[in-house]
């Protein structure tokens, strides 16, 4: 993707609703730039009419010099400050309409995220995505502030000064002209460079967050094991490829910078000395001179502007090419053109058929399992890591889609249904109790916002969560850390419970809910469970067997395919699969 095409597509995405805003300021800053082609006149008149034998201009009718002088003076400040308010007054609504700008972006770019499947975000580091939510996105700021906004005011300097000097003598602007060829040169060689640069400085700059996220993340393992010196020494390195990036772009930027006023210098020179000696020839009036040398100075300035404009853009479309690949990128999960929403409360009725499916091509993980779980059944689905147990239930909420075969809910494969309709139907209670930092009332209110304070208190205290809460500060109204560490283990898994309790699902799916509880936690946890199931369809992921013996029934899993199923006295009875796991078990638990 070019510069201009992804700078330009970035803006077309952000601009909705900003274009007239934008429009305006840059009209006030037009008028400030043509105000500005005003200002070297009075020195030309100061030079020529006052301290000179030149008539002064019919439109400064005044005999007396000193009188003129005040005047021209007054003309000076006046020009300044017009041009001075207009500036101020167009770049601020162009700053505030940039701002606007960056955070629709945001908000277009982490709605994007959201939507994107776990396929994605299990491949993605959160700290790359972080940045390009956070930064990257202020790449639409810079390419209107720094690029686009200059290049249009100088752009028009340029034309207007050229005019002006063309009008007072054709041979010195197109001197002045010459300089333009090798700085064009100069801006088209360093295009690429600049992109590579730009583009490596963006990529270890989120290297480095994505460093400091994953740490921080995992910091009471780190402290654990004492790990801090080598989390330091990986920050060192993603710090100094970080600062290597920088640096090599810096040294690029001044040296353009540098070649940049080198050729205006040049060209200013050539300019002063090729009008100096017109003057003396008596084609050009001394004023003709000054005239001639400020506005050689507004020449170049916008060619500069120009070229540090490049540097501006290459920068801001590293950002921007990072935005467009993140948006370009399509969800493996979305509504089929045709989804429908389910209409009312489903029934609960679940069906795996001839389900297959694979993380990567070639690696199934599921393999041709079909299942028919019926409404308000509990069924446990058991085996050894790696069996496939989560990766069947996370195809029920549509995480993942099955590369063969379907999932049912009431008889409608789950494909043709809203995402938004399919998941209401469902709730989740997974091994990790995933805890907000917010009130405990709004975590527990998370699956259904407008839920009132009394269906939040009973649902807590269904769960068994009710008197730990109230014994808090703040009661449900208490903030709990990020990921809810001031919350222990059970606490927060009863707290999940709660959120389950208050969706009032017809499906449950419950993730190893006490795999890491410890007996006294897992056995008010299990008596919320038990409540919470009554009347559900529900599937139990299981590691514990001791916890599912009151179930209807139960799946083994065994590399990816069903095994077997029954009670937990007919598998027993079987002596295969789910017999063998039952007595690993028993012998772990008794030595």
């Amino acid at each position: 993707m070019s510069t201009v095409h992804a700078g330009a597509r970035l803006l077309r995405l952000a601009l909705r609703g900003e274009g007239w805003r934008v429009g305006g300021g840059l009209l006030l800053l037009v008028a400030a730039t043509i105000t500005a082609l005003l200002q070297p006149w009075p020195l030309k008149v100061v030079v020529d009419s006052v301290l000179g034998s030149e008539p002064p201009p019919r439109a400064l009718p005044i005999g007396s010099r000193p009188v003129l002088l005040a005047a021209l003076a007054a003309t000076m400040v006046g020009l300044q400050l017009v041009v001075g308010v207009l500036s101020m007054l167009g770049t601020n609504v162009v700053i505030r309409a940039a701002l606007r700008m960056v955070f629709r972006l945001r908000c277009v770019l982490f709605e994007h995220l959201q939507k994107l499947s776990l396929a994605f975000h299990d491949t993605t580091r959160v700290g790359d995505s972080l940045y390009r939510v956070a930064w990257d996105t202020y790449a639409v700021q810079t390419l209107l502030n720094n690029a686009i906004v200059p290049a249009t005011t100088a752009t028009l300097t340029l034309i207007g000064v050229a005019i002006v000097m063309t009008l007072r003598d054709w041979r010195v602007t197109l001197a002045a002209a010459t300089v333009a060829v090798p700085l064009i040169l100069l801006i088209r060689r360093l295009d690429q460079p600049m992109t590579r640069r730009s583009l490596s400085v963006h990529e270890r700059e989120s290297d480095l967050s994505s460093r400091v996220q994953e740490t921080l993340t995992a910091i009471r393992a780190v402290q654990a094991f004492a790990r801090e010196p080598l989390e330091r020494e990986r920050f060192e390195r993603q710090a100094a490829a970080s600062l290597d990036a920088h640096l090599h772009l810096t040294f690029l930027q001044t040296g353009s910078q540098m070649l940049v006023s080198l050729l205006t210098a040049a060209g200013t020179a050539a300019v002063i000395g090729l009008a100096g000696m017109r003057a003396l020839s008596g084609t050009l009036t001394p004023g003709d001179v000054v005239l001639l040398a400020g506005y050689i100075v507004m020449l170049y300035k916008p060619l500069e502007t120009l070229a540090y404009t490049v540097v501006a853009v290459q920068g801001a479309a590293a950002g921007a090419r990072r935005v467009l690949a993140l948006l370009d990128i399509q969800p493996d999960v979305a509504d089929a053109p045709d989804a429908t929403a389910l209409p009312g409360r489903a029934e609960g009725r679940l069906r795996f058929e001839g389900v297959s499916f694979g993380y990567r091509t070639g690696e199934p993980v599921l393999r041709d399992v079909s299942l028919d779980v019926r409404p308000g059944e509990t069924v446990a689905v058991v085996g050894a890591s790696g069996a496939g147990k989560t990766t069947l239930a996370s195809l029920v909420v549509r995480f993942y889609d099955p590369s063969a075969g379907r999932v049912t809910l009431d008889g409608r494969d789950v494909r043709t249904l809203t995402l938004a309709s399919l998941r209401e139907q469902v709730a989740l209670v997974f091994q990790d109790a995933i805890i907000f930092g917010a009130s405990i009332r709004e975590n527990i209110a998370y699956g259904r916002p407008d839920a009132s304070a009394a269906e939040v208190e009973a649902a807590a205290r269904a769960a068994h969560a009710h008197e730990f809460i109230a014994a808090m500060p703040q009661g449900y109204d208490t903030i709990v850390g990020e990921r809810g560490v001031t919350l222990s283990g059970g606490q927060r898994q009863r707290v999940s419970i709660a959120r389950a309790f208050v969706k009032d699902a017809p499906v449950l799916i419950l993730d190893e809910p006490t795999s890491a509880l410890d007996a006294e936690n897992e056995h008010a946890v299990l008596e919320a469970l038990h409540r919470l199931v009554q009347g559900r369809t529900t599937i139990i992921i299981a590691h514990r067997l001791s916890t599912i013996r009151g179930v209807d029934r139960i799946v083994v899993m065994q590399d990816g395919a069903v095994a077997e199923e029954g009670t937990h006295g007919e598998l027993l009875a079987r002596r295969e699969v789910y017999a063998r796991l039952h007595a690993l078990q028993a012998t772990a638990v008794s030595s």
